[in-house]
């Protein structure tokens, strides 16, 4: 599949199958955690990215499906919402399974309202807010310069008015960023102001483009949610898929570990393989060359 990936066991999501509908690394951000890598075209210009193709592979998927899916979740290598299709995709879904749509956002572009428009029949939308302070804001997402911070909580707040689904907000804390009381005291402000169904937090659990993103532990993920109150929680570990892949292809772990790096723990979950399968297979793929073996926070990961 050129277009989609997993399905696979997601931490909010279950089963999702995902939808990448931007090339790699397009977006308007280079955020400091991010773990597909940093943005090489970095931009805010909409277009069409193979719209036709993606709903066609989309059709010939949902037409035959492998597992049952909580949901169809339109995200990818880059800001989905950059793609001009996303709406047309989103109809497409609809007319081919009754699964539910989700779209993970960086919410940079949520200030247009055709932006808002395309998203509007999705059944939830996950934005994300990293600080309603703008400084910390610019240092931890890197925007592109003119973008404001007020511009983005503005469309959050526009979303909330117009659309009728629900809004997940996730919220990435980073140690030493925007995990002080100044810091959530403001995220707790915009917060009330856009009242999202649910406040997903989240910290760097994988490698990301800069070594100075590091994460909270447990405890102080905990702490967080506490401060900012309103039913805010940590994003819990995936539960492991039902139904367990016997056979699967080297490709099908080259692809996975093209699109972030995993533990060989979260590459034997999602594919539902054992442990030790999964370990002498990926012991084989970075003897040959093919992926790549590193530490982050005492933890090994791999990646393509």
């Amino acid at each position: 599949m050129t277009f989609l990936f997993g399905p696979v066991p997601s931490r909010r999501l279950g089963r999702s199958l995902g939808v990448d509908l931007i090339p790699r690394k397009t977006c308007p951000y280079d955020c400091v955690y991010c773990e597909v890598g940093p943005t090489t075209r970095q931009t805010l210009k909409r277009r069409d990215y193979h719209t036709e193709a993606i709903i066609q592979e989309l059709t010939a998927y949902l037409s035959h499906p492998e597992t049952a899916l909580d949901f169809i979740t339109l995200a990818g290598s880059g800001e989905p919402t950059l793609n001009l299709g996303i709406g047309r995709i989103i109809a497409a879904v609809k007319e081919l399974t009754d699964t539910p749509v989700a779209v993970l956002t960086n919410g940079a572009l949520l200030h247009l309202p055709d932006v808002r428009r395309d998203l509007a029949a999705a059944d939830v939308i996950l934005p994300s807010l990293d600080s309603a302070i703008e400084k910390t804001w610019r240092a931890m997402d890197r925007p592109l310069p003119g973008m404001t911070l007020q511009q983005m909580i503005e469309g959050l707040s526009a979303l909330r008015r117009e659309y009728r689904g629900q809004i997940w907000l996730e919220i990435m804390v980073l140690k030493g960023w925007n995990d002080t009381e100044r810091e959530l005291a403001a995220l707790r402000q915009v917060i009330e102001r856009v009242a999202p169904d649910q406040v997903q937090l989240n910290t760097a659990v994988r490698p990301g483009v800069e070594d100075a993103a590091q994460p909270l532990n447990e405890e102080e993920m905990q702490a967080v949610a506490a401060f900012l109150g309103g039913g805010a929680q940590v994003i819990a570990s995936s539960p492991r898929p039902a139904n367990a892949e016997t056979a699967v292809s080297d490709a099908r772990f080259l692809e996975m570990l093209a699109r972030r790096p995993m533990t060989a723990a979260d590459v034997a979950e999602v594919l539902g393989l054992p442990l030790d399968l999964v370990q002498s297979r990926l012991n084989r793929l970075c003897e040959s060359g093919a992926i790549s073996y590193g530490l982050y926070q005492d933890q090994g990961f791999y990646r393509q």
